[in-house]
């Protein structure tokens, strides 16, 4: 038995010789060391780690998914594509005026919060100065309400317009809680996103309201039975809503707005 035991050691040791001979003159002549061999080996593998890290960080930045029945989630991923379709492939700039506006009432909502903390005297003999700061707190609270509610509605873009002289875009989006019908709106803003009170607005109701531009569609149609999003179809969906409202952009413009109209003597823009 120990004959047999040293027979097959050195078959294995003749075996293992005639291995790294042959890696050897691969490699010009040259025996790796073993610690060289390991070196190469780990290198392979991370190699192979990070190519499969890659292709998931790969999949995962392609496929966008969502949960069936999320309605919120869902519609905040077709809202954002809408914004890329837009601003990316129809090269449409935003109109921030009224987003700045939001910006600067939320800023000063916030500064009466600092205020309260930094006023010198302790309470109660700054009562009134709390008073003071929490009454403008909710004023400012009140007026972002109130453009959210009343002003804004649906609304989650606003674009210039593209052209000198012409309508910016106001653009709304609808998808009610246990329903699969994405409802987009595009609106004219002849007079940018500050004069949004007076612009026609969308509200999802039957009939809509007149100078808005309405399609509706199923979520089915671009999200699979597993939940991924479906960019192709939907990007298709919206660019043909978009050169319907620009091909009919003079009947929606608002009277006075100097877009389509006759001057005396002269020619319609």
């Amino acid at each position: 038995s120990h004959r047999g035991l040293c027979v097959a050691c050195c078959s294995l040791c003749s075996w293992r010789a005639r291995a790294g001979d042959r890696t050897a003159h691969v490699m010009g002549g040259k025996k790796p060391t073993p610690a060289k061999k390991e070196a190469e080996v780990a290198k392979e593998v991370t190699d192979e780690d990070s190519d499969w890290d890659e292709d998931e960080d790969d999949d995962s930045e392609q496929l966008k998914c969502a949960i069936l029945g999320d309605t919120a989630t869902m519609k905040r991923m077709l809202d954002d594509h809408v914004a890329e379709v837009l601003q990316g492939e129809l090269k449409y700039e935003e109109d921030v005026q009224l987003s700045n506006v939001k910006l600067v009432v939320g800023f000063a909502g916030v500064g009466a919060a600092l205020v309260s903390h930094v006023y010198p005297k302790p309470f109660p003999h700054n009562w009134w100065v709390l008073l003071a700061c929490c009454a403008w707190y909710f004023a400012m609270s009140g007026v972002l309400q109130f453009l959210l509610s009343y002003i804004e509605l649906e609304a989650f873009l606003q674009l210039l317009p593209q052209k000198a002289g012409g309508a910016g875009l106001n653009v709304a989006s609808s998808l009610p809680r246990f329903s699969d019908k994405y409802s987009l709106a595009i609106t004219p803003l002849p007079t940018g996103s500050l004069h949004m009170w007076s612009a026609p607005k969308f509200r999802h109701t039957p009939g809509g309201e007149k100078g808005v531009l309405a399609a509706e569609a199923s979520v089915t149609k671009f999200f699979d039975e597993d939940g991924i999003f479906v960019e192709a179809p939907f990007g298709v969906w919206v660019r043909e809503l978009v050169a319907q409202f620009e091909a009919t952009a003079d009947s929606f413009a608002v009277p006075g707005s100097g877009r389509g109209a006759t001057a005396k003597g002269g020619k319609a823009e």
